[in-house]
């Protein structure tokens, strides 16, 4: 009897644990099963990280909302493409996919390939990781597609420098909007060809990205298990569309990345909560890193950000010359030339200190 393939369960992300509510069936089946993290989830379930920001009523006043934005807008786009009928099928030209990766950059990312889908880069049970589960009462059809179209967004490293405050946040959230902005424009594309398609959100996703990223040759995986792009290192957003139409597959890419992360571990030393771990560890044929997702949570609910710390922390993050990438790999003595480079003009953190211009008012100090 053949064994199915292994796969990442949603019900199992920290995300998906804390949006359980108490006395709910899906609550009570889960931790039935897995009662490991019950109590650590209970703590922190009531908590909303962005209370913890250390600044005064006016600015949550004045400048939270920009950080709430997202789900109405989301629901407005996931809603609007389930509402579009599919086109007419067009045919497609051999060579089309660089199409559909140009017209992604054009729509606002950075990079983009293609992943020829399998059953095990789908999620079991995604639907705990989704809030956009139902439409006037009809529940989403989970629908096993042959195709995904994945991209990056680039952020804006000023923003990502200010980790872990508030402009960082403002960044994060910025840079999921724009993910799935292009994403509908692309799935609404893709309809109006023909082909059913759907795109992933922060509110709902059908399959892991860092994975999928990795298979379609964005970057590599860093130790801090975040995909890290050879030009924008982890100042980066993932995003992808799920499509019927058939496309040629992008390759994962290898620019040396496992033996640079060893030799650097600044989002290691850096981490304020300790979550990061160096221990490699092998996940349905990928190279990971333990992590603990509990206490980098836990660290979210005290600073009142998503903190950032290790994006922040990257070399590649502030900016490797492109050309020095084959010129280093596979020579220790020449990584450490560019780490050490990199620690000369940034220090252990390129951290900016003083607040932008866009939030207007400094944090209050502890």
């Amino acid at each position: 009897m053949k064994t199915p393939p292994r796969r990442y369960d949603a019900r199992h992300l920290i995300f998906s644990r804390l949006a359980l509510q108490k006395g709910t069936e899906a609550y009570e089946s889960y931790y039935r099963e897995y009662p490991k993290h019950q109590a650590e989830d209970d703590a922190l379930r009531p908590l909303d990280f962005r209370q913890a920001l250390r600044v005064d009523k006016a600015f949550k006043a004045r400048f939270f909302p920009l950080t709430r934005q997202n789900h109405v807008l989301l629901q407005a786009l996931h809603d609007s493409l389930r509402q579009q009928p599919l086109g007419t099928q067009v045919d497609v030209p051999e060579g089309f996919e660089k199409n559909l990766k140009a017209i992604a950059k054009h729509y606002g990312a950075c990079d983009a390939g293609i992943v020829s889908l399998k059953e095990d880069h789908y999620y079991t049970h995604p639907e705990a990781m989704n809030t956009l589960l139902e439409k006037d009462g009809e529940p989403f059809v989970y629908k096993k597609r042959p195709t995904a179209l994945v991209y990056a967004v680039e952020m804006d490293r000023t923003f990502i420098n200010r980790a872990p405050h508030f402009e960082e946040l403002l960044e994060t959230e910025n840079a999921y909007l724009k993910m799935a902005f292009i994403g509908a424009r692309l799935a609404l594309y893709l309809k109006q060809l023909g082909y059913d398609t759907v795109f992933q959100s922060e509110a709902y996703y059908e399959t892991p990205l860092v994975p999928l990223a990795y298979d379609a040759g964005l970057g590599e995986i860093g130790m801090s298990n975040h995909l890290i792009h050879p030009r924008y290192g982890d100042r980066i957003r993932l995003g992808a569309v799920l499509t019927d139409l058939r496309l040629p597959a992008d390759a994962p890419i290898d620019f040396g990345l496992e033996d640079f992360c060893k030799r650097c571990a600044l989002c290691l030393m850096n981490c304020p909560s300790k979550s990061i771990k160096h221990q490699p560890r092998d996940v349905l044929g990928r190279r990971f890193y333990k992590f603990d997702d509990l206490t980098c949570y836990t660290m979210w609910t005290r600073c009142g950000t998503d903190c950032g710390t290790c994006i922040q922390s990257c070399p590649f993050t502030q900016g490797i010359p492109y050309e020095t990438l084959a010129w280093m790999k596979n020579h220790p003595s020449r990584i450490d030339t560019v780490i050490e480079n990199h620690l000369a003009q940034h220090g252990r953190r390129a951290y900016q200190k003083s607040p932008l211009d866009i939030i207007l008012k400094e944090e209050v100090k502890p």
